[in-house]
């Protein structure tokens, strides 16, 4: 799996080195196309399609910065997930998969799972900041900056999927009927088009499990 988020920009390349994390916030917009090195992405992805493997660059979410000499090695498969909110955004990214699919997520579901984690403590997974830091960022930037670049999008994807509540950041693990709910459309379209056979999935463990 590729993860867009690991694209972000460095602090240099935002020309916010030295900057404090609270500032930055304030200051670039995280949710938008310009945050992030898409042509980086492109290139990854591109790759990965010809059979290559890649040395994804990782980033740390604390300090709004790649972490310098860290790579995540993804080796190509039949199937490689690309995942975020601008893959469908970039015209040249999204003519590149076989299948795009777009999660539609309400607009309280997506507060209340930035709330739940972002807040979080930092040893816990989360990024430790205030309600307050995470409200103020959401509206000014993450709820605007949705409707007018990732939203849109969904129409041009291939698959729509309706997220009901699946639980994102919490130490619960999404019920199996739910996760099988959200992969069955996904499944479905891979065995159709014969690139699985549905002997190929792994059993999603039992809620007791």
């Amino acid at each position: 799996m590729l993860g867009e988020d690991n694209y972000y920009k460095t602090r240099e390349e935002n020309g916010i080195v030295g900057m404090p994390a609270a500032e930055v916030e304030a200051t670039i917009n995280f949710d938008d196309v310009s945050s992030k090195d898409m042509a980086m992405m492109y290139r990854d992805i591109a790759a990965l399609k010809r059979g290559e493997t890649v040395d994804q660059p990782v980033y740390d979410f604390a300090a709004h910065d790649r972490k310098k000499g860290e790579f995540e090695t993804v080796v190509p498969k039949r199937v490689t997930i690309v995942e975020g909110i601008h893959v469908l955004s970039d015209p040249a990214i999204a003519e590149l998969f076989d299948l795009k699919v777009y999660v539609d997520t309400p607009d309280d579901l997506r507060l209340a799972r930035r709330i739940l984690r972002d807040t979080a403590p930092e040893d816990q997974g989360g990024r430790g900041r205030s309600v307050d830091r995470v409200i103020s960022q959401y509206l000014n930037f993450v709820r605007p900056t949705h409707h007018r670049v990732t939203g849109p999008h969904k129409y041009i994807a291939d698959l729509v999927i309706a997220d009901e509540g699946l639980p994102a950041f919490t130490t619960s693990r999404p019920t199996r009927h739910a996760v099988m709910r959200m992969l069955a459309p996904v499944r479905n379209w891979l065995e159709d088009h014969g690139i699985v056979k549905s002997d190929d999935f792994s059993r999603y463990p039992d809620d007791t499990d």
